[in-house]
């Protein structure tokens, strides 16, 4: 018999499925985590045992032979077992895979709908980067649980995402898809267009509509919130002939300090990238080397790497260009 292990709330990858189960209900769902030897590893699901381990790491095959490597979303490939149809998530980046997720409904819950379709594609480039920058050292995910953080910062609002304009009822009337919800992956999916917000979200927007009165335009201000870890949502008035409407940004949330994008552009590597993620979470050199095992002048020799790489002046110019706050290089 096969032992599986269930997966901790501690893993950083527990609150990202929960959440997407939040937007995008199922009458049964599974998710396994990638071991670094390629193997599926712990488990959870609506249906927790062996089987359901051994139908991932098939599905995890099947969809491996359509798409190499990176993150992937597709119609489920795998048997459905008298399920009307489902989705796979494959949570990965250029390098390695990190995890599978199947979503499978009954006719009762319906097909999936256009507007979940959009929020299953944020959700798996927002995981799959946070757990990429995770991937990188053991001590970023010791302090993976800060993403239930309150975080007021949002970030500024992005070109990607999906747009949507909802009438006094919150249905929609209007949409616009700017990633393309990778369709020929989805090909064969049975879908409906979404006449209304998942769930979550459209409870999110009554919440930042509430104090609107539609004989005071001064009450309608632009909203903003973060439903689920991984989605922000805006909402504006959007006024003309028909009447008042009901403007929806919905964009994936990405922490000011995500790793993946500097380390790409700097050419930092993993180790270096170890040293920066406890110096962004205001650690000494002392106790990055502590950490990490190493001495404080191999500390110091990594973070002069990245100084220099930056093409900064110190340790704050560093972090400041990592962040974004500094587009420029330093002049003296």
């Amino acid at each position: 018999m096969v032992t599986v292990d269930v997966l901790p709330e501690s893993d950083p990858a527990y609150p990202i499925v929960t959440a997407i189960l939040r937007v995008v209900p199922a009458s049964r769902w599974a998710f396994a985590r990638l071991e670094p030897d390629g193997e599926l590893g712990n488990l959870l699901g609506s249906r927790e045992n062996g089987g359901t381990l051994a139908e991932l790491k098939s599905e995890q095959s099947r969809q491996r032979a359509k798409s190499k490597t990176g993150p992937r979303i597709a119609a489920t490939l795998g048997p459905l077992d008298g399920y009307e149809s489902g989705v796979t998530l494959l949570f990965a980046d250029g390098k390695a895979n990190f995890g599978i997720l199947v979503i499978l409904r009954t006719g009762e819950l319906g097909p999936f709908t256009s507007s979940e379709i959009s929020m299953l594609t944020l959700a798996l480039d927002a995981a799959s980067e946070r757990l990429s920058d995770l991937r990188l050292s053991p001590s970023a995910l010791a302090r993976s649980t800060d993403e239930h953080r309150e975080d007021a910062s949002y970030p500024a609002q992005r070109t990607d995402g999906e747009q949507y304009v909802l009438n006094s009822d919150l249905q929609i009337v209007l949409t616009w898809m700017s990633q393309g919800q990778r369709r020929a992956a989805l090909t064969g999916l049975q879908t409906r267009l979404a006449e209304r917000l998942p769930g979550v979200l459209e409870d999110t927007v009554r919440e930042l509509i509430a104090g609107w009165k539609a004989d005071d335009p001064g009450t309608r201000l632009p909203g903003i919130a973060r439903p689920v870890p991984f989605l922000v949502v805006r909402t504006h008035p959007v006024a003309g002939p028909a009447g008042l409407f009901i403007g929806v940004r919905v964009e994936r949330f990405q922490p000011s300090h995500s790793l993946a994008v500097p380390a790409a552009r700097f050419h930092i590597s993993p180790r270096e990238l170890e040293v920066l993620a406890l110096l962004l979470d205001g650690a000494k050199l002392e106790e990055i080397a502590q950490t990490l095992n190493i001495t404080i002048s191999t500390v110091q020799d990594h973070v002069k790497s990245m100084v220099d790489k930056t093409e900064s002046r110190n340790r704050t110019g560093l972090i400041a260009r990592v962040l974004g706050w500094v587009d420029a290089p330093e002049t003296e």
